[in-house]
């Protein structure tokens, strides 16, 4: 498995070089009363966190401070909270943009932040995606889950799925919540917004409706299962 995914993270960057592509636009989602743009995200074995896009921003990184809402998903638990996000203060490869409570005075040494890559990064064409390695929020600090190169990242209230896409091949991963094994898939196809694997005769299909994302199961025509995704980046050439 290791072997492999070195193999598919190779043949990523050669695709990705800066002589062969102008990039990667990176857009992130979470689900609050529908889809709506997220600043970051955090897929964490104890819990899903993100982050609201402050509105008439275009980045995550942010130069000021503005009122965003910062959601937690933890086992069938949910919470909404209001928070400031930023400013962002950069530093040896990191980015670190502060979290303040709504109503309290912003710190310049903030308690609460999100930590992510000012290296790896999708502001860079050999990159697909911009690493967000941690949130540290009140509950605690959360390490997030990340696989390089991916071109779909997102977690639902079960699972956390990986798509990986080079060329033609299109491979897929998922983890269980529940601690039972995953699947890893490939040979799926990609046309326009859908994903398609099979498997032992499942469908695996992952939809990609602008802005929302599902996934369902299906066994011949019958829909076993169909899940939304609390949070989700995609990323796409320019």
């Amino acid at each position: 498995m290791k072997l492999l995914w070195i193999a598919l993270l190779a043949a990523s960057l050669a695709a990705a070089s800066p002589t062969t592509a102008q990039g990667y636009e990176m857009k992130s989602y979470l689900n609050l009363n529908g889809a709506q743009p997220a600043a970051f995200w955090c897929d964490t074995p104890e819990r899903v966190l993100a982050v609201t896009q402050p509105k008439g921003t275009g980045g995550a990184a942010q130069p000021v401070t503005q009122p965003v809402k910062l959601l937690e998903w933890a086992g069938g638990d949910s919470s909404v909270q209001d928070y400031q996000l930023g400013p962002s203060d950069a530093g040896a490869g990191n980015l670190y943009t502060a979290l303040t409570p709504a109503g309290q005075k912003v710190s310049q040494t903030p308690r609460y932040y999100v930590h992510s890559s000012n290296i790896e990064n999708v502001n860079d064409p050999l990159y697909r995606m911009t690493h967000v390695n941690a949130f540290k929020v009140s509950a605690g600090t959360f390490a997030c889950r990340y696989k390089p190169q991916a071109a779909f990242i997102g977690a639902t209230a079960k699972h956390s799925i990986t798509v990986w896409e080079s060329g033609d091949k299109v491979t897929y991963s998922s983890s269980n919540h529940d601690g039972t094994p995953g699947l890893y898939l490939m040979g799926g196809t990609h046309s326009g917004q859908h994903y398609r694997w099979t498997n032992n005769g499942y469908t695996y299909a992952l939809t990609l409706d602008d802005p929302a994302a599902t996934l369902s199961v299906l066994r011949g025509a019958k829909v076993l299962s169909k899940e939304a995704f609390l949070a989700y980046s995609v990323s796409t050439r320019k």
